[in-house]
């Protein structure tokens, strides 16, 4: 047994050190060894891809793209801000003695505010990939709300000027003869109409019976179409409009492309494009739903609101951090905006406004409408001295937009104009005389949203202070793992663990281990099949220290 013990023995290593070796390259060199560097190697490649692609940014486009049934085309259709609207009536305190003679100045008071919530929803709301535009109908309404306004507006009594007097006649002063005009000033005389109405705040804002409205309505209905005059009545219209918005174009993404199928204002005098000039483009501006992302705060930001008729520029004031924890740019409206040298004021001929002051009649059936800034900021100071009771706040009247840069969200707006209406006469009819050439004070308005819906600041922080430490963090997590799986798995393939062991103590154990293995095998009945026992004995690991003596056969 022992003799053919030590024969099977020698004829192992000549069929069992192939076999010994290609065990050594498969557990030295390793499997798990080869695994980590594969492992190791997709990570670092892995981290590199999401620094390089910016995850974040490839998720924001995909949640900003308006696309039906998606947040964004939601927050369009019907928007959750909370807008308000709050209007200041000027009282006129003395009109007696002013129209006697015996004061130089009105007399006026401020009362307010009436708070109104405006209401927009747009209607049918449709989406065009190929022109990359969206198309919708806006529209606005306002609700009272009573219990947080200086009272009912029914229930408080003001004087003030009579607007649908002074409107008719100023506009008849502006278009018609001399003979017209005795003949409007004989009528209007007859009818008992007056400068100055003693009347409720509801029938200023939302509209009051005047015969000289009435017949107007009668005799020119192509012109006037409505059978009583309301400051916000009239502004607040409901008017079938048509607005078009960029989609495509990122660096005028959400912008205003045309506006009832037209780029320009015609009231404001657009014919065409190559004409047109500022005050009367629409393609370009933005009512302040939504602005492009990455804005360039060196650049002007002109808002268009219908209601003012015209386009107004806003100019970066200051970068600062938000309540919320990221950064917000701060714009204001230019001092200038309202002045005959800002590149956005519209061509005058005739009958010009001092400076501080729009004329936007023909937005308003020619009616003598001025815009400005509240309390006459900023405005002509000639007009200025025909009034007392101005209280001037730059930091309560001015107009301020605070917008996200990054995504283009806008986070506050505040919009403060103020409602005049101006005054011109003819010798014809001389009823408006001791008003000639006066501005007069009517109300102003506080458009404002102080803060955006609680779903649109989560959204924010998600994305501006949440994600973007997380998205680093992994990042550096992958790389370093997968840097270190790398190394230790190459270094494990480069200089595998493992020592042969050739002391002769070893071989002479291993020796003896061996034979007495194989001489109390019964089972053996071939060389072969003792080769293969032999070969199992002496299959490693790499952590197995006990390394067989791959020499046998010496």
């Amino acid at each position: 047994m022992v003799v053919g013990a030590k024969k099977a023995i020698q004829h192992v290593p000549s069929k069992g050190k192939i076999s010994i070796r290609k065990l050594q390259s498969f557990t030295v060199k390793k499997r798990q060894s080869v695994i980590r560097v594969v492992y190791g190697s997709l990570l670092v490649i892995f981290s590199v891809v999401l620094a390089a692609i910016n995850p974040i940014e490839v998720f924001t486009n995909w949640y900003l793209d308006i696309q039906e049934g998606k947040f964004i085309y939601r927050m369009w259709q019907n928007p959750t801000y909370e807008v308000f609207s709050d209007v200041y009536i000027f009282n006129y305190t003395n009109t007696e003695e002013y129209l006697n003679g015996d004061a130089t100045q009105f007399e006026i008071d401020e009362i307010g505010p009436f708070k109104f919530q405006e209401l927009r929803t747009n209607e049918n709301m449709t989406v065009n990939k190929e022109l990359g535009v969206m198309t919708m109908n806006p529209k606005i309404v306002l609700k009272f709300l009573p219990e947080r306004s200086v009272a009912h507006y029914k229930d408080v009594k003001i004087m003030v000027p009579n607007i649908a007097l002074i409107a008719i006649s100023t506009l008849l002063a502006d278009h018609m003869g001399y003979f017209a005009n005795v003949g409007a000033y004989y009528s209007i005389s007859a009818l008992g109409s007056k400068l100055f109405m003693n009347m409720t705040a509801e029938g200023l804002l939302w509209g009051y019976d005047d015969p000289i409205v009435t017949i107007a309505s009668r005799l020119l209905p192509g012109w006037i179409d409505f059978g009583k005059i309301g400051i916000m009545d009239r502004f607040y219209a409901q008017r079938k409009e048509e607005v078009e918005v960029e989609l495509r174009n990122k660096s005028q993404r959400y912008s205003i492309k045309s506006w009832n199928k037209l780029p320009g204002l015609p009231e404001q005098g657009y014919t065409d494009w190559n004409t047109s000039i500022l005050c009367n483009r629409v393609k370009g501006t933005y009512e302040g739903l939504m602005l492009p992302p990455n804005i360039d705060k060196s650049l002007d930001l002109p808002v268009f609101r219908k209601q003012a008729c015209r386009v107004y520029p806003f100019i970066f004031q200051e970068e600062r951090k938000s309540q919320y924890g990221f950064n917000l740019y701060r714009y204001i409206m230019d001092e200038a905006a309202f002045n005959n040298t800002s590149p956005y004021a519209c061509t005058c001929n005739s009958n010009c406004l001092p400076d501080g002051f729009v004329d936007i009649s023909s937005c308003y059936y020619g009616f003598p409408i001025a815009l400005s800034k509240p309390h006459y900021m900023d405005t002509d100071l000639e007009q200025q001295s025909f009034f007392k009771g101005f209280k001037q706040d730059r930091q309560k009247h001015m107009s301020v937009v605070e917008i996200e840069p990054i995504l283009g969200v806008p986070l506050a707006v505040t919009t403060n104009i103020q409602v005049n209406i101006a005054v011109r006469t003819s010798s014809g009819n001389p009823i408006t005389k001791p008003l000639k050439d006066k501005v007069m004070p009517i109300l102003w308005l506080s458009l404002y949203c102080k803060e955006p819906p609680p779903e649109v600041i989560y959204l924010l922080n998600l994305r501006l202070v949440i994600a973007p430490p997380l998205v680093i963090t992994l990042e550096v997590i992958l790389f370093i793992v997968g840097l270190l799986l790398g190394v230790q798995g190459g270094q494990r393939l480069w200089k595998p663990k493992y020592k042969l062991v050739n002391t002769k103590e070893n071989i002479k154990r291993r020796k003896s281990s061996v034979i007495l293995n194989m001489s109390d095998n019964n089972g053996f009945i071939d060389d072969q099949e003792l080769a293969k026992e032999a070969v199992s004995l002496l299959a490693i690991t790499e952590e197995d220290g006990r390394i067989p003596d791959l020499l046998l056969n010496e």
